[in-house]
């Protein structure tokens, strides 16, 4: 089926991330209501037409992906008169997709998994599974000299990309609480305990992103390396961790299990042995950790490593750090990550995080 996606913000964007929403539909073009969008291209080189123009197209449905889907219907019906069987929003994607989980899964014993289809049931596709608190923490995006955004992060300062989206939040750009993953019963939860970092550690920060993890831990680590292969982030991070160089190393690469002009394994990167391993790695935590088995031998590191990205790391994450004598465990509940591209196929709920501690 040929469809037309109304949007081109950033719920369109999230509902394009997320392939199983519209596997089904090959997309023809984009269209808006914003005449600054018209005659661009959006997605893999597809181009936004303005609303008048889709009758020329040939299409089977509209998909609206804008929180403003209500008053764009109306148009649709009104203005451009546009079938209402023709015209789909993406909460209603997402509505198929928990269809699709539930099935797969409503004969399961286990009660973890019981309690993320009860957040499907509700017609929510969540990557959390049944961890869902309110968000009831927002901060203020601000700016210094040289106009680079970033946000107060207890006592300091935490930086973004200067084209970072935010939210708005009473009319100003704002973050949600940047901890929000981080709560006890998070399946995405990389520390169960400030403990488990002793003062003078040294800590590997694989996947770092805006910085948070790092950050907390920043003033009593003898040493951190904080890996980050997206260059926009990487110049944050400098900003951010600018005033302590002397105990941070930063690497722009990709933790791999090869060393080359874009990579880096961790033991060709970490000659000393380490005392905290977190690794949020978009799916490379097995290759990476192959990489690391020198360090990881060596080391009695305790270990956060996500397995959430592919179907089966949780398996393969666990075996490769038994071998290197450490002991699993996981973090509580079930992931579904419906940004992976297989996701489609497996429709599975995956263990977010896997733990390695030695004895």
């Amino acid at each position: 089926m040929r469809a037309v996606i109304w949007g081109t913000g950033g719920t369109a964007v999230e509902v394009l991330r997320q392939k199983l929403l519209y596997s089904k539909y090959e997309i023809a073009a984009f269209t808006d209501s914003d005449p600054e969008s018209w005659g661009k291209v959006f997605w893999r080189g597809i181009p936004v037409v303005p609303p008048e123009e889709m009758k020329e197209i040939s299409y089977d449905i509209v998909i609206v992906c804008s929180l403003y889907y209500e008053e764009i219907i109306d148009r649709m019906i009104n203005d451009l008169q546009i079938n209402r069987d023709r015209i789909i929003t993406y909460k209603a994607l997402e509505q198929e997709a928990c269809k699709l989980v539930i099935s797969k899964y409503e004969n399961s014993t286990d009660t973890e998994i019981q309690e993320a289809l009860d957040r499907f049931r509700q017609g929510k596709l969540s990557i959390l599974g049944s961890y869902a608190p309110e968000v009831k923490e927002y901060h203020a995006v601000r700016r210094d000299e040289e106009n680079f955004p970033y946000i107060m992060f207890g006592d300091k300062r935490m930086y973004y990309p200067k084209d970072h989206k935010f939210v708005k939040k009473n009319g100003v750009e704002a973050v949600e609480d940047v901890l929000y993953e981080q709560g006890g019963d998070s399946p995405h939860l990389y520390i169960r305990d400030e403990k488990e970092i002793p003062d003078d550690a040294v800590i590997v920060d694989a996947g770092v992103c805006e910085g948070n993890f790092a950050l907390r831990f920043v003033d009593r680590a003898k040493k951190i390396y904080l890996i980050e292969s997206d260059v926009k982030w990487m110049e944050a991070l400098r900003r951010t961790f600018r005033e302590y160089q002397e105990k941070v190393v930063f690497c722009n690469k990709f933790l791999s299990g090869r060393d080359n002009a874009r990579e880096t394994t961790l033991d060709s990167l970490v000659s000393e042995k380490i005392d905290f391993l977190k690794m949020d790695i978009e799916g490379a935590e097995v290759e990476a950790l192959l990489g690391g088995k020198e360090v990881l031998l060596r080391s009695s590191a305790r270990c956060a490593v996500c397995s959430y990205h592919r179907q089966y790391d949780e398996k393969y994450i666990s075996h490769i750090l038994e071998s290197y004598g450490y002991k699993t465990s996981h973090s509580k509940g079930y992931m579904f990550f419906s940004y992976d591209d297989d996701i489609n196929d497996t429709l599975d709920l995956r263990r977010g995080v896997v733990y390695g501690v030695k004895e």
